[in-house]
């Protein structure tokens, strides 16, 4: 990926503006702004590939937290329209503030559980890319993510080591929910962090009946 010094700026920028807040509203454990820009803003850029991101296609990313990775994909794809999803008000209202303050003008960030908004009409099966990074275990997080992924579309999920683990626990939900496994990427970090990028393809509607309620998948995974 080629990459422009304005759109690079724009990212640095961006990580600045997370730094600055982060004491208040808590958006990443990193302190350090080259520890962030390494293993927030980087990291982020590790899920892009431009075969999954369609031109002026729509993304959401489920999770969000600091803006990573949505903020970070709407600033290299302007194209694109994002929609950021947090259950934390505060981080929304970050994501809100920053993107008017720094003229990001394709992110909507709205203050949401994953349950609640896979049963709106208005966003279930209607992504082409949903993003997750760091965000519970992938039983829990396929039922959570896949009913918003339109058919066809594909769902990437930013995990570490244990990720290898929760795709063999994975098979039973993926088949409910619709998708299948296109792509896997391993990768290691410029600081020696490993990352594993699983790479969902939606094959077929997911059944009206998922996600189910807010907090059973939690606290019932569906495993096997």
């Amino acid at each position: 990926m080629t990459m422009t010094a304005s759109t690079a700026a724009l990212l640095a920028a961006y990580n600045e503006a997370v730094m600055k807040r982060n004491k208040a509203v808590n958006l990443t454990g990193f302190k350090e702004k080259d520890q962030s820009l390494m293993r927030n803003v980087y990291d982020s850029l590790t899920v892009y590939e431009e075969e999954f991101f369609p031109v002026n296609g729509r993304c959401l990313d489920m999770g969000t937290g600091g803006g990573f990775p949505g903020m970070v994909l709407a600033i290299i794809r302007p194209d694109m329209r994002f929609l950021l999803m947090d259950s934390l008000d505060k981080r929304i209202r970050f994501l809100e503030e920053t993107a008017e303050e720094m003229h990001i003008k394709n992110i909507r960030a709205v203050h949401m559980r994953a349950e609640e908004g896979g049963k709106r009409r208005k966003l279930r099966e209607t992504f082409d890319v949903v993003t997750a990074r760091a965000v519970k275990s992938l039983p829990v997080l396929l039922e959570w993510t896949i009913p918003y992924v339109k058919v066809g579309g594909i769902m990437a999920a930013m995990k570490g080591p244990a990720g290898k683990k929760e795709l063999e626990q994975s098979g039973k939900v993926l088949e409910l929910m619709g998708g299948v496994l296109e792509k896997e990427k391993d990768l290691l970090l410029p600081d020696g962090s490993r990352r594993c990028i699983f790479y969902f393809r939606k094959e077929k509607a997911t059944p009206k009946s998922y996600p189910r309620k807010t907090g059973i998948a939690e606290r019932n995974p569906i495993i096997g």
